[in-house]
């Protein structure tokens, strides 16, 4: 039986869009709910994004459609780069390989951390799931590429 041309075009129409389909879902990058931060497409912000590391914490790096932010592990680990200033100055601070961190407590809950740089300009924000068994050692890891930021004042309350 000879197939009419009507409906061989329409096959290959649906063809078309599936094929168009697939490539858009293999091609996209996710948000992982990551907002990025104003300035997150500075210089700096980028210099800081392309020093992260491909694999940390035992996760593979994700691509991340935000200017200024690097995720890793489905989003168990985010880090943000960008004008942040959402911690006050009274809050006491740890410090992991020279630079200053103090803790975000509005955004820490439920096994959750979220750290900021203090005193880098500008600033990064390392948010962790409840998943991150050695929190501190992802900290650690990422304050290696963060000491680059530069640093316009220190810490005077540690904890």
């Amino acid at each position: 039986m000879e197939m009419t041309s009507g409906r061989r075009l329409a096959q290959v129409g649906v063809m078309a869009v599936c094929a168009a389909v697939l490539a858009a879902c293999g091609t996209s990058s996710r948000s992982y709910n990551v907002s990025g931060a104003p300035g997150g497409d500075s210089a700096a912000c980028s210099g800081l994004v392309g020093k992260a590391p491909q694999k940390l914490g035992g996760y593979e790096r994700d691509e991340s459609d935000q200017k200024g932010t690097a995720v890793w592990g489905d989003g168990d680990v985010v880090l943000r780069c960008g004008n942040i200033s959402d911690v006050p100055e009274s809050a006491s601070c740890t410090s992991a390989k020279g630079v200053d961190w103090v803790v975000n407590e509005k955004k820490t809950h439920g096994g959750a951390k979220t750290v900021l740089s203090y005193g880098r300009s500008p600033a990064a924000e390392i948010t962790l799931s409840e998943r991150i068994k050695d929190k501190d050692a992802v900290i650690g890891e990422l304050s290696g590429i963060v000491s680059g930021l530069a640093k316009q004042k220190a810490c005077v309350k540690r904890s």
